[in-house]
């Protein structure tokens, strides 16, 4: 086995411990600031990266995928099929337009390539969710934070096997996820000095 494979493996198996992060976060703390469109997006594309890893003969890449999806599915439960469904619809729509259409029509590299712009989107509600809801406590940035340092894995993987497409979609998606990091952390931060205010203000109070 390869380095490049050995790489390959390491992401796939860890890809399921960073997801579980986030879904623990969301049963122990709440589902706060957790953006079901992003979490939609992020299962329906396991429907390319396991194709992509089937025609590549990447038996990594389709273990990944197949480790990763009860964990996304299971967050989305935890948040409600209510609240869920119709990003799933959604999700679905923009995935077959964006990725499957373009790997149709214009191959398999495209297609890589394609999801690259589609992994700046997944995120872009949750970016979202991040600055417009008042409590965000639901998202882990641990889990974001060990997402960027696995899609650096891939990315490794995927220039040693000269899959220029999914290298791009791994550079973009690592500086799209780095950035959530640093805003969902920015918030917590934010939310403890609002509570550590509230208590002082209170044992003052009651003083």
């Amino acid at each position: 086995m390869s380095t490049a494979d050995l790489i390959g493996w390491t992401g796939a198996l860890t890809g399921g411990l960073m997801t579980a992060i986030q879904y623990f976060r969301a049963r122990r703390v709440g589902i706060d600031g957790i953006s079901p469109l992003t979490w939609s997006l992020f299962l329906m594309m396991g429907i390319f990266w396991m194709a992509y890893g089937i025609e590549e003969h990447s038996a990594c890449m389709v273990v990944g995928t197949l480790m990763v999806a009860p964990v996304q599915a299971a967050i989305l439960l935890a948040i409600g099929w209510r609240e869920t469904w119709r990003s799933m619809v959604l999700a679905l729509l923009m995935v077959i337009v964006t990725i499957l259409l373009p790997t149709v029509l214009w191959g398999w590299n495209v297609g890589a390539g394609s999801i690259g712009v589609v992994m700046v989107l997944t995120r872009l509600p949750q970016i979202v969710d991040l600055i417009r809801l008042p409590s965000v406590e639901g998202v882990s940035v641990m889990s974001w934070l060990l997402s960027s340092v696995n899609l650096g894995l891939w990315l490794y993987y995927y220039v040693d096997h000269g899959d220029s497409g999914a290298a791009l979609s791994m550079v973009i998606t690592i500086a799209s996820n780095l950035f959530i990091t640093v805003l969902a952390a920015r918030r917590h931060h934010h939310t403890k000095e609002i509570l550590a205010r509230l208590k002082s203000m209170v044992s003052r109070d009651l003083a």
